[in-house]
């Protein structure tokens, strides 16, 4: 009698426990290899199963197909198969997952564990089981892997690797696109001693230094270039920053950002930014060229209208040139200067007066009939100006004034040059 009780209450604790663990039980109480794809062969469910599926004890009725037709279809296959498997392997515990719909309407997964075993008749089996619930630690799996695939591909994406150096146990551990930018494998396994070396030779005491702050609390941010293990030298920002546990810093986060896109763009920028200036520079000196005609002479062609912002450039190149080879004559030729009003006079005079006080003389030539008729109708007043035909005479003028310092000689192939400059 006590040995029956004492069966009695083994049953009992293990049904209890059973149902504190929250699984499910199943039972096919006859089956034959045969018969395993029998949809109408009696099966026993536990109310625990019945409410997996949306049912109430008594509600599920007593047959296979009230649990094959639950599987989803695109599970049913592999279902079937692990079944078949199962009677081959009389007495082993065998698993398998796969996806069913409830009552509801909902999918749920399931983590399946069943033995095949003898019957109490020969050639028959009995196959009993457990049924879990694992949609809840599936999904947190999938999100977890979605996050994980997130954060690779948003790395990948902006060349920036993560690592982790734990001080407790000296232990470093990089995240995928850190062994991209280091172009080492994926099961490479770096030390911290490594991932310092891994710096070019100049730049291994700065990171070292870094870190060893870092591990005392002073985060860190640097730029610095690294040797990958292919020999390819690597501009990057690295980062680290000390995590506290109870006061004390235990571990280091920190990232890679591989700047070599970054560093190549800045370079085009910079050359983009140098033609762009050289261009400018060309235009500018196209729209204002001056020439030196003689020692301490030179002459700037002017042509088309002359506003504020071209005066502007005019007085800032002609006033360089005056200072930079000493000149003591500045001709502003206007033979290309198609009209003059109020306020090109007013540019004239300022450019004029401008070169009078670096102590140079500005000139004047080349006014045609019409611009001159136009200065004069508009009664501006040219008595500032001192004003030549032509650019011969204006030269003549000037080495005039400068006659005890040149020769003759030198006058008259002076002139000659610029004769066959303007025949040209």
């Amino acid at each position: 009698m006590s040995s029956t009780l004492e069966t009695q209450q083994s049953l009992v604790n293990a049904s209890l426990a059973l149902e504190i663990s929250g699984d499910a039980a199943w039972e096919i109480p006859a089956i034959t290899p045969e018969s395993a794809a029998d949809p109408d062969i009696v099966t026993l469910y536990s109310p625990r199963f019945c409410e997996l599926l949306g049912y109430k004890e008594g509600e599920l009725p007593s047959e296979a197909r009230s649990w094959f037709d639950a599987i989803v279809l695109e599970d049913q296959a592999a279902f079937r198969q692990a079944h078949r498997e199962r009677f081959e392997r009389q007495g082993t515990t065998t698993s398998l997952e796969y996806r069913v719909r409830d009552r509801r309407g909902e999918i749920r997964w399931w983590h399946e564990l069943g033995r095949a075993i003898p019957g109490d008749v020969p050639g028959i089996l009995r196959v009993v089981g457990l049924i879990r619930d694992i949609t809840d630690a599936k999904r947190a799996h999938e999100h977890a892997e979605r996050r994980a695939a997130l954060l690779d591909y948003t790395q990948s994406l902006a060349r920036v690797g993560g690592w982790e150096f734990d001080i407790v146990n000296n232990k470093l551990s990089w995240l995928e696109e850190t062994y991209r930018i280091h172009e080492v494998p994926i099961d490479y396994e770096p030390t911290v001693e490594e991932g310092i070396n891994f710096y070019a030779p100049e730049h291994i005491p700065l990171i070292a230094d870094a870190v060893q702050r870092c591990q005392q609390g002073e985060p860190y941010d640097v730029q610095l270039d690294i040797i990958t293990a292919k020999g390819n030298r690597v501009s990057v920002q690295a980062t680290g920053c000390p995590h506290y546990e109870n006061g004390k810093v235990v571990r280091i986060y920190g990232c890679f950002r591989d700047l070599t896109e970054t560093k190549r763009r800045e370079e085009e920028l910079r050359s983009q930014l140098a033609l762009i200036t050289r261009q400018q520079r060309a235009i500018l000196d196209l729209s204002t060229p001056i020439i030196q005609l003689w020692d301490e002479i030179i002459t700037l062609p002017l042509i088309g209208n002359i506003d504020a912002s071209r005066a502007a450039q005019i007085m800032d190149r002609l006033l360089d040139e005056v200072v930079r080879v000493g000149a003591r004559f500045a001709i502003l030729d206007l033979t290309g200067v198609d009209a003059v009003d109020t306020t090109t006079a007013d540019q004239l005079f300022r450019i004029t007066r401008a070169v009078n006080l670096l102590g140079a003389k500005a000139r004047i030539c080349g006014l045609t009939p019409p611009v001159a008729q136009t200065m004069t109708s508009l009664g501006i007043d040219l008595s500032a100006f001192t004003t030549y035909s032509n650019l011969q005479a204006a030269l003549r003028a000037c080495l005039r004034e400068l006659e005890p310092r040149a020769p003759s000689s030198k006058r008259a192939s002076g002139l000659e040059t610029l004769t066959a400059r303007r025949t040209r």
